[in-house]
């Protein structure tokens, strides 16, 4: 099991194998690096036969293997492991797609689901920057409603319709495992990657700040990641076997307030207070589903 006590010292990053590429071609401040990071030793280090496949804007450039063409990950992986299986070399070994959320949950939204209709036996971890950020930062269906971005201009109200909830929606695929995370909290991030692994199929929805789309000066963009779970815009939660439960648990009366956020974006830049209402019907409505699901479908409480 990789020890969650490593992030955030400095031999976590200064180990000689830090699983990522990170020279100039990175944009700074980019979310999605600081998750692979993260993710990526977890399962190298609690997972030695694991392979990883995928490609998105900001991880993967380098370090991992391409499964399959653009939006075709699932069925690229189940091609590898049958052949595998034919040369009996897939005994011991977990597949996994490390990919962005335009690729995958959009381009590919098709491939990726039948990856669950057969209940093939590989996790996807989806790091979602809300956007296609590699090609100018149009807007995707996991865009957030008053986003500003290259199609949905401020003028216009920015975007008017909310996010898809794929995490949710999965609940009701084939997965074994559904799970949130944030890479502010490593921790739980970490366990859900070691979770997710030993219990295919699986899918794990990270949210990632992206420098470029959303506008933040490059060294808040932790700062943002725990904003979004401490006003209640990125629950966090895992479901298992039936059971359901929130993993990082923010009372409603303690939440952080919401426009401190949106005011370190510049993707919310002229949010009218009618623009704020609205986000915060949204955030509310999530979570009153969210705590629904944890009511109804009880599991032991996990604190991080």
């Amino acid at each position: 099991m990789a020890s969650p006590r490593l992030a955030g010292t400095k031999s976590f990053w200064q180990e000689e194998e830090d699983y990522s590429y990170t020279t100039s071609a990175q944009c700074q401040g980019c979310g999605s690096l600081l998750a692979t990071k993260l993710i990526l030793r977890t399962i190298y280090e609690s997972t030695p036969g694991a392979m990883v496949f995928g490609r998105s804007c900001g991880a993967g450039r380098s370090e991992l293997q391409t499964g399959g063409r653009i939006g075709c990950d699932g069925s690229g992986t189940m091609g590898i492991q049958l052949a595998m299986a034919a040369r009996n070399q897939l005994e011991g070994r977990k597949l996994v797609v490390l990919s962005g959320e335009g690729r995958t949950l959009e381009m590919g939204c098709g491939d990726f689901i039948s990856a669950f209709d057969r209940e093939q036996k590989v996790t996807f971890i989806v790091l979602d920057n809300q956007a296609y950020a590699n090609s100018g930062s149009a807007a995707t269906a996991m865009t957030p409603i008053g986003v500003a971005t290259r199609i949905h201009r401020r003028e216009g109200g920015g975007k008017q319709t909310a996010e898809r909830d794929m995490p949710l929606m999965m609940l009701f695929s084939k997965a074994r495992y559904v799970a949130t995370a944030a890479s502010a909290f490593p921790r739980d991030l970490m366990m859900k990657v070691e979770e997710a692994i030993q219990s295919q199929p699986s899918y794990l929805h990270v949210i990632v700040p992206c420098q470029v789309s959303w506008m933040y000066k490059p060294d808040q963009g932790v700062q943002i990641s725990r904003q979004l779970v401490r006003t209640g815009m990125v629950p966090l939660w895992s479901y298992k076997d039936g059971k359901f439960k929130r993993t990082v648990r923010i009372t409603r009366g303690h939440l952080a307030a919401l426009p401190d956020l949106l005011k370190l974006q510049g993707r919310y830049a002229g949010v009218t207070a009618d623009d704020v209402k609205r986000i915060e019907a949204q955030i509310e409505r999530k979570n009153n589903l969210v705590d629904a699901l944890e009511k109804a479908l009880t599991g032991p409480e996990t604190r991080v």
